[in-house]
């Protein structure tokens, strides 16, 4: 399995999470007006469930990691912006260059557009059918779905490692390992086939729970429970 940006959960070697009792919302006004721009952006890119955040995987570890919450989010704009044809590429070097104060060649080579990873091909026949539902009027990526849900509350599962690559809300630190089924939440599409404009391919969705020790080890606080939401898709019993 290769492993990406949303499979850093328990891996060592990032340090401690930075944490201010006292924190503001923002830092810095390009901050502010970064979050401000979230709307206007995906409203005419990522219109559907995952593609911002799949953008956002897809980030050259740079822009991941150097800038930010809302640097992220600004690098992420800039690479949907283009992929979806709202700006050109040379359109974006000359906004990245006297940002960056950088020479147009260099802002070729910099722009996080240009820098992202490209979109995986995904082969539809080795994801789950998607099954037509009623669309509810308001905006929502909730389903009903006539089939029932395959585990129930206290079943033992497993999540295997993903087929092909492309976006997915399954982190790698659960797969392979032993949860137990302690909820079941509303039925909702399928971030792993919208973000690639698959279709919903709609799922039962599940929060399992998996002891700390499961995931990390016998370091783990023994008392510690990790739960996390996973598709019907990921799941076998265990």
């Amino acid at each position: 399995m290769q492993l990406g940006i949303h499979d850093l959960g328990g891996a060592p070697g990032h340090g401690p999470v930075p944490h201010e009792p006292d924190e503001l919302p923002f830092h810095a006004d390009w901050e502010r007006r970064v979050f401000g721009l979230f709307g206007t952006v995906t409203a005419s890119t990522a219109r559907r469930p995952g593609v911002f955040r799949h953008a956002l995987e897809r980030l050259d570890p740079d822009d991941y990691f150097d800038h930010g919450y809302y640097g992220r989010w600004l690098a992420g704009f800039e690479v949907l912006l283009v992929e979806h044809g709202v700006i050109s590429p040379d359109e974006m070097n000359s906004a990245v260059a006297p940002r960056a104060r950088l020479t147009p060649d260099e802002a070729s080579r910099a722009s996080p557009a240009l820098r992202a990873a490209p979109l995986a091909r995904r082969d539809p026949a080795l994801m789950p059918p998607d099954r037509p539902t009623v669309v509810p009027e308001h905006r929502t990526v909730r389903r009903e779905l006539a089939e029932a849900a395959r585990f129930s509350i206290g079943d033992q599962v497993m999540a295997p490692a993903p087929t092909q690559p492309g976006h997915t809300r399954l982190p790698g630190y659960v797969v392979g390992k032993t949860g137990t089924v302690v909820k079941l939440h509303p039925a909702e599409v399928l971030p792993d086939s919208t973000a690639h404009d698959l279709g919903e391919r709609p799922q039962h969705v599940y929060c399992v729970g998996y002891d700390a020790a499961t995931l990390w080890g016998d370091g783990a606080d023994p008392n510690a429970t990790v739960h996390v939401d996973l598709y019907e898709c990921y799941l076998t019993a265990a």
